[in-house]
C-alpha cells in the first residue's frame, strides 16, 4: 500500500477539447454532475491533496472543487505535460499522480498499483497499461524529475509519451480494469456514457 501522504494528485483539465467543440470537458455534466467531480471522488481518497491544472474557467473550477488551481502562466501551453510540470513544482510530496479530467470511470486502485509497480523497480515513473496501450496521462512521477522536465521543454519537446520513454517508465498492468481509462472526447461519447451510467 502506498503512503498517500507522499502523493499529490493533479487532475489535468487544461486541454482545448477540439473534438468537443471547444467545451471545457471537466465542467460538462454527466447525470447533473460535472465530469471532474467523478474524478475527484475517486482520486481524492488515494492522495494527500489534489491540484487542478486548468487554463480557463479557473474560478469555476475553484468554486466547484475547492482545490488549488494551477494555470500555465509561463505561457508554455505544452499540453498535459505542462500541467504535470506545474504539479511537480507545487507538490509538497515526493510523488505526483496525474489523471485527465475526462475519465469519469478512473479506478480506485490507480495510485496503489502505480506505486507498487514503481517500488518494485528502480525507476522514477510508472504508467498504466490497459492491456493494449500505455495510458500516458495516468502516471505516477517522482517530483525530483522537475529539473529534467523543464530541460525537456527547452528542447521544444512536449509529448508525455516521449518523456515517459526518456525515463524508461515502468508499465503497470491494468488490463483487468481497461474500462477505467475511458476518455470522453465527443458529445456522442458523453451521451452514451451518461445513458449507460444512470
Amino acid at each position: 500500500m502506498p503512503n498517500k501522504n507522499n502523493i499529490t494528485g493533479v487532475i489535468l483539465a487544461g486541454g482545448h477539447a477540439k473534438r468537443m467543440n471547444g467545451e471545457d470537458k471537466g465542467l460538462l455534466l454527466i447525470n447533473n454532475k460535472c465530469m471532474i467531480e467523478y474524478v475527484i471522488d475517486t482520486i481524492s481518497p488515494q492522495v494527500d491533496n489534489l491540484l487542478i491544472s486548468a487554463n480557463r474557467n479557473q474560478e469555476r473550477y475553484y468554486q466547484l472543487t475547492n482545490c488549488p488551481i494551477l494555470s500555465d502562466n509561463a505561457g508554455y501551453y505544452y499540453g498535459p505535460l505542462a500541467g504535470i510540470a506545474m504539479a511537480l513544482e507545487n507538490a509538497s510530496t515526493d510523488y505526483v499522480l496525474s489523471v485527465p479530467c475526462d475519465a469519469p470511470a478512473v479506478s480506485s486502485e490507480l495510485a496503489e498499483r502505480l506505486y507498487d509497480g514503481l517500488m518494485q523497480s528502480s525507476g522514477k515513473i510508472s504508467v498504466a497499461h490497459d492491456g493494449k496501450n500505455i495510458q500516458p496521462t495516468f502516471c505516477l512521477m517522482q517530483c525530483s524529475l522537475l529539473t529534467d522536465l523543464l530541460a525537456f521543454f527547452k528542447m521544444d519537446e512536449r509529448s508525455v509519451r516521449r518523456f515517459l520513454q526518456r525515463h524508461s517508465a515502468i508499465q503497470v498492468d491494468f488490463s483487468d480494469l481497461a474500462d477505467s481509462f475511458l476518455n470522453i472526447n465527443t458529445a456522442e461519447e458523453l451521451a452514451i456514457y451518461e445513458k449507460n451510467n444512470r
